[in-house]
């Protein structure tokens, strides 16, 4: 999204939410001019959350991550496992633990969390896990345990001032093509979020990335004025009622560890 876009949008929704979330699949550390945007954000006092692999990480990129408008910045560290690399685990851990450290040094203001969201009953990632938490414990002194985890399952483990494992179970991106799951149940799309693409196109959250519940669009409608329609209204209300109004939501397993 062009910064003139970005910028409109930053004002608008500055009186809809406090706080953005840069990334719907995209990676924001790909930005070479990632602090612009985070200027703007910060000039609508909005604060943000970025979830980066930060495959390609580097000290250059430090003085950024510290701009004073982020909230939290999210490693997905099983991004590595889940993806063909040419780096090894080391090469890959290094440059974040390293960053890790130089924030400790500044006394950082945002919360750093590790990413794993790759639990299973199978255990299927558990030697990738194990080889994750051996290199950090080392590093930062701790003992995370990973049996302890795959027995209890903890949301979140802290292993310094503002830095967490954070722990999550796969899960399949919803489809048209994927099988039926519900057309019963609750979500938090467009109660707690929604989501805008890099095109200005609105959805109900960062799971459709593909735009298939297309809710109107930045370029030629005010955000407000979006978020009024017969549409999105039916969304919302079909789940305070634990009715899935849309065929997407239908078939997102996602979805479903909401009606716990």
């Amino acid at each position: 999204m062009n910064l003139s876009s970005f910028d409109k949008i930053n004002k608008q929704l500055k009186d809809i939410t406090n706080e953005l979330a840069y990334h719907v699949v995209g990676d924001p550390l790909v930005l070479s001019n990632l602090e612009e945007y985070l200027n703007i954000s910060l000039a609508n006092n909005l604060k943000v959350n970025l979830t980066t692999t930060a495959n390609n990480i580097s000290k250059k990129d430090y003085i950024t991550l510290m701009n004073k408008s982020i909230k939290q910045i999210n490693f997905s560290l099983n991004s590595y496992n889940a993806n063909s690399h040419k780096k090894s685990l080391d090469e890959y851990l290094d440059p974040i633990l390293d960053f890790i450290d130089y924030s400790v040094l500044q006394k950082q203001h945002f919360f750093i969390n590790l990413r794993i969201w790759n639990l299973d009953n199978n255990e299927s990632a558990r030697n990738f896990n194990f080889e994750v938490f051996k290199k950090v414990n080392e590093r930062f002194n701790c003992n995370i345990s990973i049996d302890e985890v795959y027995k209890n399952r903890p949301k979140n483990i802290r292993i310094g001032r503002m830095i967490f494992f954070n722990f999550d179970d796969y899960f399949n991106w919803p489809s048209l093509n994927n099988e039926f799951v519900s057309n019963k149940g609750f979500c938090y799309g467009l109660d707690s979020h929604f989501a805008i693409l890099s095109s200005g196109t609105v959805v109900p959250c960062c799971l459709d990335k593909d735009a298939v519940i297309n809710l109107g669009n930045t370029n030629t409608s005010q955000l407000k004025d979006i978020l009024k329609t017969s549409r999105v209204q039916s969304i919302k209300n079909g789940f305070k009622n634990k009715q899935v109004v849309e065929e997407l939501c239908q078939k997102c397993e996602y979805r479903i560890r909401f009606d716990k």
